[in-house]
C-alpha cells in the first residue's frame, strides 16, 4: 500500500514525465475513483501544462497552468504508469493523460480506492481533506507540537500515529517500522511517552522514510510488496522471521484492523509504573489514642460445662 515514500517517489516520476507537456487529450472512465465529478470535467485538462507538483502526506496536487489543478491519492493499489500513447493500455486504467511527446500516462487501480479529483488549484488547496493533515514529516518534524499532540490522546502508539492529523503520510507499513526503530511497543499509550522517548521517536520516523526512499527511488513505477515487491523492510510482514537486531521471531498484532509487526526484545512490551497516592491518608491517630474499654465493660465470659466424676462443673474460659 502506497504511503509516502512511495508517493514521494510517484510525484518525482509524474514531475520527470509531465512538467512543461501540453495534455493533448485526458480521458476518466466512470468509476469512484472520480466519484462527485463526471469524465467530462477530468476531459477538461486537455490544452493544459504542468507547472508543478505539490505533496501532502500521501496527495498529490497536480498543478496545471491556468489555475486547473488535480488531486491525486493513490488508495491501497493505485500508481501512475507511463506508456508509448499508440500502445494499448494496461487492465485496470481509470484515467490516461495523453502528452505532446507522444506519451500517455495512466493511473491505474485495480481495487478503485485512489481518489483522482479535478478543480481550481487555490479551491484544492484549501479544501477539507488537505487541510485536515498534520505536517508532513519527511523534512523536519516539530517534537514539542508532536509530544503535545500525543500526550493529549489515550489511543495506542500504533493508532495514534496512523492518525494523518498527528503526522501526514504514515501508513501501516513506515509506522511498524519507525516503532521498532525507535524501540517502542507499539500497543502503548501516547500519552505516556516522554519528551525524550518523542524526540527518539521523531528521529526515528525520518530515518524509516529516508531508507524506504532510497531502497525503492527509481524512474520506473514501483512494484508494491503486497503485489509481489521486494520487501525492503526491517519488520513489516515478516512475522516469524528473526529480527535483523536480536535474531528474534518477529510478532504480528492486530490493532485497529490492520497488521503490526514488532520484536517483542528490542520493543518490551511498556508496564505502568506505581503511582504515588494523591488522596487522603489513611491516620491512625484516632485509633492509638481511643482508651481500652474498662474490664467491665468487656463482654461477659464464656462458661462452660465439664463433666467430672460423674457430675458436671462450670468453669469460666
Amino acid at each position: 500500500m502506497p504511503e509516502l515514500p512511495e508517493v514521494e517517489i510517484a510525484s518525482r516520476q509524474l514531475r520527470a514525465w509531465l512538467q512543461g507537456r501540453r495534455v493533448v487529450s485526458a480521458r476518466a472512465e466512470r468509476s469512484r475513483v472520480i466519484r462527485g465529478q463526471t469524465p467530462a470535467r477530468f476531459a477538461s485538462l486537455a490544452g493544459h501544462r504542468l507547472t508543478d507538483i505539490e505533496r501532502f502526506g500521501k496527495w498529490m496536487l497536480l498543478l496545471f497552468d491556468g489555475g486547473e489543478g488535480l488531486v491525486s491519492h493513490l488508495g491501497m493499489t493505485g500508481k501512475w504508469i507511463r506508456r508509448r500513447a499508440e500502445d494499448p493500455p494496461p487492465s485496470h486504467v481509470r484515467a490516461s493523460l495523453t502528452l505532446d511527446d507522444g506519451n500517455a500516462v495512466d493511473y491505474r487501480d485495480m481495487r478503485l480506492f485512489g481518489r483522482l479529483i479535478r478543480g481550481k488549484t487555490a479551491e484544492l488547496r484549501e479544501s477539507a481533506g488537505l487541510r485536515a493533515l498534520g505536517p508532513d514529516p519527511l523534512s523536519a518534524i516539530d517534537v514539542d507540537r508532536f509530544h503535545s499532540v500525543l500526550a493529549r490522546t489515550r489511543r495506542t502508539m500504533k493508532e495514534a500515529l496512523m492518525d494523518q492529523r498527528t503526522l501526514s503520510g504514515l501508513g501501516n507499513i513506515q509506522v511498524s517500522e519507525s516503532l521498532h526503530r525507535a524501540g517502542i511497543d507499539p500497543q502503548r499509550p501516547a500519552l505516556s511517552m516522554t519528551r525524550k522517548e518523542t524526540e527518539r521517536l521523531a528521529d526515528a520516523i525520518g530515518e524509516s522514510l529516508r531508507a524506504t526512499l532510497r531502497e525503492e527511488d527509481s524512474p520506473e513505477p514501483i512494484t508494491y510488496v503486497e503485489e509481489g515487491g521486494e520487501n525492503v523492510f526491517l519488520v513489516y510482514d515478516r512475522e516469524g522471521q528473526p529480527c535483523t537486531t536480536c535474531t528474534t521471531p518477529i510478532r504480528r498484532i492486530v490493532q485497529g484492523g490492520r497488521s503490526t509487526f514488532y520484536c517483542p526484545v528490542c520493543q518490551p512490551r511498556w508496564r505502568a509504573r506505581g503511582t504515588t497516592r494523591t488522596g487522603p491518608l489513611r491516620t491512625t491517630t484516632a485509633r492509638a489514642s481511643a482508651p481500652r474499654r474498662e474490664s467491665s465493660q468487656r463482654a461477659p465470659a464464656r462458661r462452660l460445662r465439664v463433666l467430672q466424676g460423674g457430675r458436671s462443673e462450670r468453669r469460666t474460659r
